[in-house]
């Protein structure tokens, strides 16, 4: 009959391969049902998906692992490859994707393989067939029905196994590799694979290639037995698009495989005592191995004549090269005239004398003899017997010199490249596209390899900033250039001395004059002094909100310990500075510039100049220490009744004296001092309990410091990133970068590999910010040890330790049953459609959470779990927190709370205070902007009620010296779902601008007399005034008079001013402003020449 299943079972049927354009089996009421529809239904569901899964991949692609190693069958001495070409294939357990599914395959071992020309390897499917016969369990289970202990469906089973083409084995053949001529062309799995992160990838490969970011240096180690060993550094690398951290250094051992070149007969001279040793060196070292050696021996036989006269006597030896001597008694025969050597015999044929036949006669010879070594070295072999003076003959494999490289796979792997081997002018090997190359080793085969790490490397934001500094600085070559031009075209004649100034910083100043006028990019301008520096708002900052539960799971069935591996690593506490970080920066110099950038981050400029959007490298002392403020530390997850052991800053005791014991709840609170001395950057905060419990944090102490940072401090109690260092100014203020940013900034957190957590990933279908997690506690353990609850990003499907945020939750006083809320300390903005990850770990084994497992029967509401509880995340367990196990079957109780922000806006008072004398305020906190939705700014209240708005890092210029009381606030809008954060220590800088200053150009060439002419671009408003003087290098001052000038618009003008005539062998220029708050005069570009 038609429609016979493929599966073979009698009475199976199904219609579905000869209707390809089905698409769904339609059951009506009052019809027969037939096994037949639902084999269709089935197959037809089959073919869709696999229709799917096509076009994203095709048969025998790698999902992963699946890796193929060929060893090709060599023979001989020295060995050489069979032919035809043979060899042993090594197959790598892994995932391929084959008709419609991804599959597991195991690993396999195919031996003597025929390689020659191209084949395939592949796998094969084979579908087996269980039915009741074959598991009991088939049998129908209900009891008391008439299905019970019945015959029921079968089950088709694949599975997938390495094959070659043409070995006999049952089942579809699908080729994964083609191998040509013994290599293997691998296929790479297509980018959808991966999904969106390979997306993303394929722009950064595309446009950068492979890089290190940081660390990867390459140190060899030496020969360990098993090979030559290398040590990689830890460090981060984009390989392939895919960035790749590594928290620790790693080991690659490589097995030494040089490359061997026979050497044959090589000669040398036998410089031992004859019979006695001698050490030959060898020409081409390293010696692999000796084949053979060939020495001139000396020997003495006695050798019957023969009975026929001019005949021929052998020799005991064969290879004879010489007979010494032949002897009868007092009769020595004489060489070519008696005798001859030929075929290693006595040749009697010249018609000289010759011994009585059948007579014996002694004759000493030399001949060839292989010998054993006695010693072989890398570059000697000692051998014996030989004669003095003779040849010796050396055969033996050399191993080549040859520069390999050592590379990382797009999994961070290490991938050892071999080169090309050569005595003299060898390369290293160029690395594949695919693999990103550390460094460069050079193989003697002596000694241990040297290492040249020289993989390429990202430009660092220091470097970036060096060569932008270097360009400026050609820049300003140019601009000088130009102005020594443009004055010499005014002038008309020829000049003596000239002088340009772009204002760009000090350099061009009279180093030893006093002078109190600024530079500020491009501009000189009045210095402005600080005289207030205030910090506001000791916590972070958002709208009003309550928490609101987006994801919720609430079916309970059973428990799942958290530690299910027992491992009892101490779970590291949550330490909480306050301050967290100190804004301060301190720099050394006699100019009043620093400062003043800060207040005119950008100056107006004259038209047509050339803009400075950074200032020019300039020399500066940065401060070394950190300022001795107070800090408090709070210390969470020590066990109740735990005493305080240790409390380091930087390695250096900062604990304050006395007994410092945790409350119940695990809790210590202490304040300490900064430490005199303290370097400023980075500090390691490290508290240690006397039962072993330990908590660490970051201080930072910097003169910027971003959101980047803020973030890192005060949502990641573990692990805070290193700050970007970037000195703004040279005087002691308060500084702090706004940077508006839209995507959460993670970190990388170092996890011991004695923690094992749980995880469950989610997605929401909108950007919300979230603020913590619920899940329900079915036992407690060790109340004193609690659990860590981490927010954490997720790729291709696998949670990672890129952490968005933590809190350590105390399990003093939970009981079984108790819901635990782990509240972050801010709200932490995901994006929608984004898959993420809370993680829960503990160091406890008992600790455990509920769970809904399928088929099991909730007690709350005594329904059994007939389907997947939570559809779009999924449950992962973990012994190291890298390698994860999928729990599909199951998913955790938990609730994820996000913030319902009920306010659109709030306004948070952040600082009142005095101003005394200010005519600059400069406003500048840390505040991060999720989306367009959210905004923030400040405002400035003043003793009249006149509200000022400012910008995050914007300057208020007021038009007089300001002597009131007035109050600061931030203002924060947005929406019920994204709210702006506002982190803590948000800085007011007041500055009083000065009511004149000078600048004094260096000295150039001037004569006896000259005219000096001076040109400059001037800003001048009502109330301010510019005054232009020369001196004859001594400070006696004479004025250059105004002497016209062109309008170059927006109230610039290039000036023109004169001294008719002036004596002095050298002098200087001396530009005097005056003016004050509501008047600010500016100058560009000075020009100066004497004619």
């Amino acid at each position: 009959m038609a429609y016979e299943h493929p599966s073979g079972i009698p009475g199976a049927y199904s219609r579905a391969a000869a209707r390809p354009s089905d698409t769904a089996v339609v059951f009506a009421e009052g019809e027969f049902a037939q096994a037949t529809d639902h084999n269709d239904a089935h197959a037809i569901q089959r073919q869709r998906t696999q229709r799917v899964g096509n076009m994203v991949a095709k048969d025998g692609d790698r999902l992963s692992g699946a890796d193929i190693q060929i060893t090709l069958a060599v023979a001989g001495d020295p060995p050489v490859l069979v032919e035809p070409m043979r060899g042993d294939l090594a197959l790598a357990a892994g995932r391929i994707y084959v008709a419609g599914d991804v599959r597991d395959v195991a690993a396999a071992t195919f031996v003597d393989v025929a390689l020659a020309g191209e084949i395939t390897v592949g796998v094969r499917l084979v579908r087996d067939i269980v039915t009741a016969a074959d598991d009991p369990s088939l049998l129908g289970l209900h009891p008391g029905t008439e299905a019970e202990g019945e015959i029921g469906s079968a089950r088709e089973v694949e599975h997938i196994a390495w094959a070659l083409p043409g070995d006999g084995q049952p089942g579809e053949y699908y080729p994964v590799y083609t191998v040509l001529h013994g290599a293997v062309i691998d296929q790479t799995p297509p980018p959808a694979l991966s999904g969106v992160l390979n997306t993303i990838a394929l722009y950064d490969r595309d446009v950068n290639g492979n890089y290190i970011v940081d660390g990867c240096q390459v140190l060899a180690l030496g020969n360990t037995g098993a090979g030559q060993a290398f040590s990689i550094a830890a460090g981060t690398a984009n390989i392939q698009g895919h960035k790749r951290i590594r928290e620790a250094g790693i080991r690659h051992t490589e097995p030494e495989t040089p490359d061997l070149e026979a050497i044959t007969a090589e000669p040398h001279v036998f410089g031992g005592p004859d019979g006695g040793e001698a050490i030959i060196t060898v020409s081409r070292p390293p010696i692999a191995a000796v084949g053979q050696v060939v020495l001139v021996r000396r020997a003495t036989a006695t050798v019957t004549r023969g009975v026929i006269a001019g005949g021929a006597d052998a020799l005991p030896h064969a290879a004879v090269v010489e007979i010494e001597s032949v002897k009868q008694g007092a009769t020595t025969y004489v060489a070519g005239t008696d005798y001859l050597l030929v075929a290693d015999s006595v040749s009697w044929s010249p018609a000289g004398a010759e011994p009585v036949g059948s007579s014996t006669y002694s004759v000493t010879y030399l001949y060839n003899a292989l010998v054993a070594p006695t010693e072989v070295t890398a570059s000697t072999v000692k051998v014996a017997g030989g004669v003095n003076g003779r040849a010796a003959l050396v055969s033996y494999t050399s191993k080549m010199p040859r520069i390999d490289i050592l590379c990382l796979d797009a999994s961070g792997r290490p991938v050892y490249v071999k080169g090309i081997p050569a005595r003299q002018g060898g390369l290293a090997p160029q690395p594949p596209a695919t693999l990103l190359k550390l460094a460069e080793i050079t193989n003697n085969w002596v000694s241990t390899p040297t290492v040249r790490s020289n993989g390429t490397r990202s430009l660092s934001q220091d470097m970036l900033n060096r060569i932008a500094n270097k360009l400026l600085d050609v820049i300003d070559t140019f601009d000088r250039s130009e102005a020594q031009r443009d004055i010499q075209s005014r002038a008309g004649v020829a000049t003596r001395g000239i002088f340009t100034d772009m204002f760009v910083d000090d350099f061009y100043r009279d180093q030893g004059e006093p002078q109190t006028a600024a530079i500020n990019r491009g501009v000189l301008m009045l210095a402005i002094d600080s005289v207030l520096v205030a910090r506001a708002g000791s916590a972070t900052e958002t709208l009003p909100w309550t928490p609101e539960v987006v994801i919720r799971q609430d079916k309970a069935t059973s428990a799942m310990r958290i530690n299910p591996y027992d491992n009892y690593a101490i779970m590291p506490g949550a330490l909480r500075l306050e301050p967290p970080t100190d804004y301060w920066t301190e720099s050394v110099t006699q100019w009043t510039s620093p400062v003043t950038m800060e207040f005119s981050a950008a100056p107006n400029q004259p038209p047509g100049s050339t803009g400075f959007d950074e200032v020019a490298s300039r020399n500066q002392t940065a401060a070394q220490v950190m300022r001795q403020i107070n800090v408090t530390a709070t210390i969470d997850g020590f066990a109740a009744g735990e005493n305080l052991k240790t409390l380091t800053m930087d390695g250096v005791d900062i604990k304050p004296p006395g007994v410092q014991t945790a409350d119940a709840n695990g809790r210590i609170v202490v304040t300490y001092q900064i430490p005199a001395g303290m370097p400023v950057g980075r500090r390691l905060v490290r508290a240690e309990g006397m039962a072993d419990s330990y908590a660490e944090a970051i201080y930072v102490g910097e003169g910027i410091i971003d959101t980047t940072v803020m973030r890192r401090v005060t949502l990641v109690a573990q692990a805070a990133p290193i700050p970007v260092i970037n000195v703004i100014n040279n005087t002691t203020v308060i500084n702090n970068i706004t940077e508006v940013i839209n995507v959460t900034q993670p970190v990388v957190a170092p996890f011991p590999f004695g923690i094992d957590p749980l995880a469950c990933s989610f997605t929401l279908v909108e950007a919300r910010c979230l603020v913590g997690v619920r899940l329900k506690a079915d036992a407690v353990g060790d109340p004193n040890k609690p659990v860590r609850i981490q927010l954490a990003t997720v790729e291709n499907g696998w949670p990672t330790n890129v952490v968005l945020a933590d809190t350590l939750v105390s399990m003093i006083g939970v009981a079984p049953g108790d819901v635990i809320t782990a509240w972050f300390a801010a709200p932490v903005f995901v994006a929608a459609g984004r898959e993420y990850c809370w993680v829960a770990l503990t160091t406890d084994s008992e600790h455990a959470i509920s769970i809904a497992r399928l088929g099991e029967v909730d007690a709350a509401t005594q329904q059994r779990v007939a389907s997947q509880p939570y559809t779009v995340g999924v449950l992962f367990s973990s012994a190291n927190r890298q390698t994860w196990t999928v729990h599909q079957d199951a998913d955790p109780w938990f609730e994820l709370l996000a913030a319902k922000f009920t306010a659109t806006s709030r306004t948070i008072d952040l600082w009142e205070g005095d101003l005394d004398q200010v005519s600059d305020l400069l406003v500048r906190g840390a505040i991060e902007i999720p989306t367009a939705d959210a905004g923030c700014r400040y405002e400035l209240v003043r003793a009249n009620g006149d509200v000022i708005p400012l910008a995050p890092g914007q300057t208020w210029e007021a038009r007089e010296y300001v002597t009131e009381h007035v109050k600061l606030r931030a203002v924060l809008t947005g929406n019920e779902r994204i709210s702006p954060v506002l982190y803590p220590g948000t800085a007011i800088i007041g500055g009083r601008i000065r009511a004149s200053g000078d600048y004094v150009s260096r000295l150039f060439a001037m004569g006896n007399p000259v005219q000096v002419r001076g040109v400059m671009s001037t800003l001048l408003p009502a109330g301010s005034s510019l005054t232009v003087e020369v001196d004859n290098g001594a400070g006696v001052w004479s004025p250059l008079d105004p002497d016209g000038g062109e309008v170059l618009g927006g109230g610039w003008s290039d000036a023109l001013y004169r001294r008719a005539a002036h004596t002095a062998a050298q002098g200087r220029i001396r530009l005097t402003l005056t003016g004050g708050p509501a008047a600010r005069p500016s100058v560009a570009r000075l020009r100066a020449a004497s004619i």
